[in-house]
């Protein structure tokens, strides 16, 4: 079976470049003696702009050299130099031509110290795919394209990158989770990585509903989304791909001191004289208890933090080698009173990584990656309401993930970039569960369920899984570049089931119709094995699903007009066989001990069918920065022959937002509505069709304000957040509400109960 994936691995990839490109498009552009200016405009991109005054930049001003660089935004930078010129990063895409003595150029164009391999030309750093955004408010236009200083600028609940990238259309989250669905899928279809290496568990309190993100957001440089249509580099998710870059060790400021409502941090990254060495370490401590004991009544007392580190040793250009280290912990006692809950939630997560890059001339590069992962949780909880239910949870797993990851690329010149990689896991967990439930008798019958529960399990289930993909990207002409890729991978596990080899293949095209106008297409497939720390068990479930399959359909439409703004248009459709079964509460999502509660119910679909459109518009200038879009789609499920919607379908969405810079003050704001999601309805002797019905229409608000001041070292800043601010339309969940009917007869109403409410914010951060 291996062999058979790798012949039809290499026979894909060799039809793909058998032929050679038109000689329209052979001979590389030619910059000496052309004015700068000229160049400039012709290197402009949905990803790049420049703005500059002709005093400084006269128009008949020329290059001196010809550039040995062939990716655009390096260009820029070897044709100013000779003039004394350089480029002044005003916002990650958008670049200020400035005298060179003001400032050194921005951290954008240097290598960074670890993360996606860099393109050597234009055309390995060419995006074919249709849905990839990268978050700098420029690549394509949208909801909140971020990159960043911006990243971290977003007004947010809990100062959290992840939530900020759940801005993007096509990207739903729920008001406490920080977890999410893209365009319809489950929230674990979302592959997360930093600088390369995979984050499994990307999120504080995983034990209950993951509400931040174990990232300090200061310490992203960049991330680039993927809403579909990714490349064969990705895989084993089948919805998205959140891939992160961290900061370089000696961008300034080095150093960071914050306190807020949410943390307190410190962050300091430094180097050697020479260059050869440099290290860059951040951690956090929740400070949220006290907030949450005096307005979040019910929200219990979270303890949480994390740590990161890197140590990087080598050349850049040539060998490199980093060793990496990301920690967080958390703790959580609730008790919710109304609803007779109690729980006790602890988890903790460990990565640690080495990663070597290194370059064998202009042309050839690679990246390796060994890695251990360790993820722990515990959770104690109980239910004690004997109109309702009696019951009681103990849970206790952990997993452990050794793995070696690999990537090469090889330009190949004008027309033909090739990437090729593989990777290994070996993953390995124990899981001891044990649940006992008894229901009272009318609420077991209005849920169709026994009047008593009992589970217990104690297993430790064994995976490995090998994949091995390639990608060829040919430019056919000035104006028309395709992808090719293919992965495929396989899944043991041990002592039970050998999959098949599951090939993905996908392909993409990318045609440049005028400057700044772009028509892109995509089909792809995508296979996703559950790893082993995603058994189900306290549903019952003892053994791993079989791998699910998502084909993709995506057709998009880019273009810049002349004034700077850009407009994104994009189709999708995605097409799902044979889903897992999946697990959800009918009524409170909120429960902390969800599995036992009687509205617990499973829905195995027979496929799943997802489709929509978004429409963005984005906007940049020196102080002013909006953006804007509309969202359409459905996400519905195939059951018993009828079309379901999932719970998480919100059929449309607008959001709108601006972030305005002006001396020291920077203002920012972002609005949001949705359609409601839908429910189910309680009557009084019965349940309605589930999900037939919809909690009413979402409206959000986020407001930030910071100040800065220039202090004898360094600045500081004092930020002013609120979320949620108008509270419109937040009703989250039902709670039942059983009474008697006056004749030994029970009825059943239920009441709404709401996400978080409004959040206000304060915290100061010192840089220096």
């Amino acid at each position: 079976m291996v062999s058979a994936a790798c012949r039809l691995l290499a026979g894909l990839l060799i039809a793909h470049a058998c032929w050679s490109p038109p000689a329209a498009a052979a001979e590389a552009a030619r910059y000496q003696g052309r004015p700068v200016a000229e160049v400039l405009a012709e290197l402009r991109g949905p990803a790049l702009d420049f703005i500059y005054s002709s005093e400084l930049l006269p128009p008949e001003l020329p290059v001196l050299a010809e550039p040995g660089s062939r990716e655009p935004l390096r260009i820029a930078v070897e044709i100013l130099a000779p003039h004394g010129l350089a480029l002044d990063a005003v916002r990650p895409g958008l670049y200020a031509v400035v005298a060179a003595p003001a400032r050194a150029a921005p951290a954008a164009v240097t290598a960074p110290d670890s993360g996606p391999l860099p393109g050597r030309t234009e055309l390995a750093a060419i995006v074919v795919s249709t849905s990839r955004y990268s978050l700098d408010h420029s690549a394509t236009g949208g909801a909140v394209r971020i990159g960043g200083e911006l990243l971290a600028a977003q007004p947010v609940l809990g100062e959290d990158a992840l939530r900020a990238i759940g801005r993007l259309p096509g990207i739903a989250q729920g008001g406490l989770s920080a977890q999410s669905s893209v365009r319809g899928g489950e929230s674990g279809e979302v592959l997360t990585l930093l600088d390369g290496f995979p984050l499994r568990q990307a999120f504080h309190l995983p034990g209950y509903l993951s509400p931040f993100g174990v990232l300090d957001p200061g310490l992203l440089a960049e991330a680039e989304v993927y809403t579909g249509g990714f490349p064969a580099r990705y895989g084993n998710r089948m919805s998205g791909v959140f891939d992160l870059t961290t900061i370089g060790a000696t961008d300034e400021p080095r150093t960071a001191l914050g306190l807020s409502v949410f943390n307190a941090m410190a962050r300091h990254g430094g180097g050697t004289g020479g260059g050869t060495m440099d290290w860059l370490g951040a951690a956090r401590i929740g400070t949220l208890k006290p907030f949450i004991k005096a307005f979040a009544h019910d929200a219990g007392e979270p303890a949480y933090g994390d740590a990161y580190g890197r140590l990087g040793i080598g050349e850049p250009d040539r060998l490199r080698l980093t060793a990496n280290f990301l920690w967080s912990r958390d703790e959580l006692a609730i008790e919710r009173e109304d609803q007779f809950e109690q729980a006790e939630i602890e988890s903790r997560s460990r990565y640690f990584w080495l990663r070597a890059d290194r370059n064998w001339g202009d042309t050839v590069q690679g990246a390796l990656w060994l890695g251990h992962s360790r993820v722990h949780a515990l959770r104690q909880g109980r239910l004690d309401d004997a109109d309702y239910a009696v019951a009681t949870v103990d849970d206790r797993r952990s997993s452990t993930y050794k793995e070696l990851r690999g990537r090469i690329d090889w330009d190949a010149g004008a027309h033909h970039w090739l990437e090729g990689g593989f990777e290994w896991v070996s993953e390995e967990a124990d899981y001891f569960y044990a649940a006992d439930a008894a229901y009272a008798a009318a609420v077991a019958a209005l849920f169709s369920r026994d009047a008593a529960l009992s589970r217990a399990a104690a297993i430790s289930p064994k995976r490995e899984r090998l994949a091995l993909f390639a990608t060829h990207r040919w430019r056919l002409g000035d104006s028309l570049v395709s992808e090719l890729g293919l992965r495929t991978q396989r899944t043991v596990t041990a002592n039970s089931t050998t999959e098949e080899w599951l090939p993905d293949p996908r392909v993409s095209l990318r045609w440049e119709v005028a400057d700044g106008t772009s028509l892109r297409a995509h089909w792809g497939r995508f296979h996703q094995t559950d790893e082993v720390h995603e058994l189900k068990v306290e549903d019952g479930l003892t053994a791993f699903p079989e791998a699910q399959r998502s084909d993709h359909f995506i057709a998009g439409f880019d273009h810049r007009f002349a004034d700077g703004l850009a407009m994104r248009l994009e189709w999708f459709r995605k097409l799902q066989s044979d889903p897992r079964p999946h697990f959800e509460n009918l009524l409170d999502p909120l429960s902390v001990v969800p599995e036992v509660a009687p509205d617990r119910v499973m829905i195995v679909p027979q496929s799943a069918d997802i489709r929509g459109a978004e429409l963005s518009l984005v906007s940049e200038s020196r102080e002013l920065g909006w953006w804007a879009s509309l969202a359409w789609s459905e996400a519905k499920d195939i059951v018993a022959g009828r079309r379901v919607p999932r719970s998480w379908d919100q059929s449309w969405a607008v959001t709108a937002g601006f972030d305005w810079t002006r001396g020291d003050w920077r203002l920012g704001a972002i609005t949001s509505a949705r359609r409601g999601w839908p429910t189910t309805r309680v009557l009084p002797a019965s349940l309605g069709e589930r999900n037939a019905a919809r909690f009413p229409s979402r409206i959000g608000v986020d407001l930030r304000a910071e100040y800065r001041r220039p202090l004898a070292a360094g600045r500081l800043a004092v930020t002013i957040e609120v979320t949620n601010a108008l509270n419109v339309g937040n009703s989250c969940c039902q709670q039942l509400v059983p009474t008697s009917d006056g004749a030994d007869g029970v009825v059943f109403a239920s009441r709404r109960s709401d996400w978080l409410p409004v959040v206000p914010s304060v915290g100061v951060l010192w840089e220096f």
